[in-house]
Formats: C-alpha cells, structure tokens, sequence
C-alpha cells in the first residue's frame, strides 16, 4: 500500500488521503476482515459505537437516553461529562497500535502490513498537468481512509478496557464515539455526581496520556439530566484549567451530542423544532428550483422531498416518537412542514385544504411514516450482534421508539 498518493490540503485535523479506486477497494476489504475479527473475539469494548459494524450515533443516543430514563425509574439523577480528544487521528502513534495488534492476537503477516502501511508513505500534488514530487508524507492513520474508523476503535479500545476494570466504573458508564467520550455518573445526589466525575476524568486523562493522546479540556461539556421540579445546577471543578477555581464548568440550558439536543427532563423539544425549522428552510429554498409553470416536474419535487428534507426533519426520532409518548407538540411542527412542502410540490395556492394537498403531492401523513420508519429498524434490531450494546436494552423497546406495528 505504499507508493505515490495524491493528498489533498491540510485542514485543522491533519492531512487527508486520497487513494485511487484500486487503494479504496483494497482498503475497504481488510477493513471487513477487521470487523469482523474485532465483532467475533470481542476485540473492542461494547460501549465503543464508532468504526464498528451496526455500531452508529443513533445507539449511544438510545443508550444514554435508556441509561437516564433507568436512572429516574431508580430515582437517581444523571450527570454527564462529555470531553473531546485534541488533535485525534494526527495524534495516534503507529508503534503503539502495532503493539496493540499484537497484543490481540494478530498474526505477523497483518502486522507486518500495517507496519508498512502507516509509514514510508510518499505523495505527488498535482494541478492539471503540473506534478509536484514524489515527497514523504507519513501522516500516520490517515482521516479519509476506509481503515481509519476500525483502527481507531482498536487504539481506544484498551482505555475502554482498562477503565472497567477500575472500582470508578462501578458508579459510572462511559461511552466512545470516535474522539468524543462520554461519562455518566448516577445516584440521588448531584453533589456526589461531581465528585464521581472528578475521580472518573482524572482516571481517563491518565489513561489517554498513557497511550500519547490529550484532553482538551477547553472543549469539555457538563450536563445533568433532572425531571423533579427544581432548579438545582451546582458547577463542577473540573481541576484543569480553564474550568477550575473561579471558572467552574456550568451546565448549558441544552446539551449537543452527536447531533441530537437534549434536555434537562428529556422531552427533545428544542431538538424537534431545530430540525424542523431546518427542514422548513431548505423547503422554502427549494422554491428556486421550480414553480407551477416551469423548473422541476411535480415527480421530481417529490423525490428531492423524500431524499433530502425527510432525512433532516424526522433525524433522532426514535427519541422522542414511541409507544405513548406525548408528541403532539413535535407532530405539529413535522406537518406544518409538509404542508408547505405539499404546496411546493402541487403549485397549489397557500390557502388549498392540507389533506388535498398532501393526498395530490402523493405524502402520507408523518405519524404513519415515523410508524413505518420505526417498524423498519424493528426488524433491523433483530440482526444485531450479540455484544451489541442495545441487545441489554431489549426489555425496554417501547421507551427506546421501537414501536411496534
């Protein structure tokens, strides 16, 4: 895999590496061979959902939600610290990762691969017909590359293995995506959630300087999640700086993770009407695209609605649409929505009946989609892995949206 690489321009994480399809394609083979390796011999730690197979933003969504939901059924509160690794992918040392590759069992021959894949690389820029090089370029774990999900999963999966082993794990759960981490502490007392946490991210930067990698503390994130009636936030010394002494880390009116808005008491109002209103935007954006007399056929409007506003409107709705949840509120937003986009797609006037409208744009009604939407990951949760952390949480379908048809 070594040789001559065309890499396109440094942006803020480093370097990204552009193979030809050949490379893409031979990449992305170990990459499965890898996956399934690391799902067979539990080679990474259930908490781990990123660069793993069926492992996605939306599962640490619905851990962390069930986690919480589990906690006030217990009545316990929740307190959450997500931190961020400075510099992730630039910062991972090929020495260590071979060591740990080896330490998992693997034969020599794939060692060996990595071992000439990581380094001696070299790179040609190119502008039209202009060729620059070849230059040496070891950029380590290049972002972009099909291997890079999988061997990053590997290079945490120690931290998250020797974090469970510590007592601290007994009052806390800890949960990875890529370089974003997450700790959890629970009991009946936000006071003694800051004083887990302290101890909980302590042990964690000790443990990811152990491996070459830093904290940026700068980025860390506190959250509680609390549906009694009061008001209580106290601040958490984190005992780096900045947030320590004076300057405390306070927790946010909402917290973004992974894309999702959460709050205090889990109702995901604010996350409901980001989206929407998104969604509204780019349907009003839309308009340029065509009217009633020119530009796109009614066909066409049709499928740019289900392929590019749907996705955004209905994102992390399994959240907060389930089983007796009280969704008026979200459904209200979601169809006045459509309904704008049913007029767009018709060239009806603003004033036409909604039903007529939508029936004539060909868009069932959004409940019955979430339904259908939901029905279809149903059946997607049965062909999960063993390990899979959401297996755990199988009595608690309803509450995680999987709603039955």
């Amino acid at each position: 895999m070594s040789g001559i690489k065309i890499k396109a321009l440094q942006d803020d994480k480093g370097p990204i590496v552009l193979l030809n399809t050949i490379g893409k394609l031979i990449e992305k083979m170990i990459s499965n061979c890898l996956q399934f390796d690391m799902i067979k011999f539990d080679l990474v730690h259930p908490n781990q959902v990123s660069g793993v197979r069926q492992h996605s933003t939306e599962d640490a969504r619905l851990f962390l939600t069930h986690l919480v939901c589990t906690g006030w059924a217990k009545g316990k509160k929740t307190s959450v610290v997500a931190f961020d690794i400075a510099q992730f992918f630039p910062s991972l040392n090929y020495a260590m990762l071979l060591a740990i590759l080896q330490k998992q069992g693997f034969s020599s021959v794939m060692t060996k691969f990595f071992a000439s894949y990581l380094v001696d690389r070299f790179t040609a820029y190119m502008w039209v017909l202009f060729r620059l090089g070849p230059r040496q370029a070891d950029v380590e774990v290049g972002q972009g590359s099909a291997l890079s999900p999988v061997l990053s999963a590997r290079y945490i999966a120690p931290v998250m293995k020797l974090y469970h082993m510590n007592p601290v794990s007994l009052k806390t759960s800890l949960l990875s995506f890529v370089d974003d981490g997450t700790v959890a502490a629970q009991s009946k007392s936000l006071d003694e959630n800051i004083e887990t946490l302290k101890e909980a991210y302590t042990l964690l930067l000790s443990l990811f300087v152990a491996l070459g990698l830093v904290l940026e503390h700068s980025k860390t994130e506190y959250f509680i999640f609390d549906r009694s009636h009061s008001d209580y936030s106290p601040p958490l010394d984190l005992g780096y700086a900045p947030y320590t002494g004076d300057n405390p880390l306070k927790p946010n009116l909402y917290w973004r993770y992974l894309g999702f808005y959460f709050d205090r008491k889990l109702l995901f109002h604010e996350h409901v009407r980001f989206y929407s209103t998104k969604a509204l935007s780019l349907v009003k954006a839309m308009k340029m695209l065509g009217s009633s007399t020119r530009g796109l056929p009614p066909r066409e409007k049709h499928l740019l609605y289900h392929s590019c506003v749907l996705p955004i409107a209905t994102y992390g709705y399994r959240l907060w649409f389930f089983n007796g949840a009280q969704c008026k509120k979200a459904l209200s937003s979601l169809k006045t929505m459509q309904c704008k986009a049913a007029i767009w797609i018709t060239g009806a006037f603003s004033t036409s009946p909604t039903g007529g409208v939508k029936s004539l744009a060909g868009l069932i009604p959004v409940h019955l989609h979430l339904q259908k939407m939901a029905g279809q990951a149903n059946y997607q949760a049965a062909t999960l892995s063993d390990s899979h952390p959401l297996q755990s949480l199988s009595h608690a379908l309803p509450r995680l949206g999987l709603v039955l048809n």
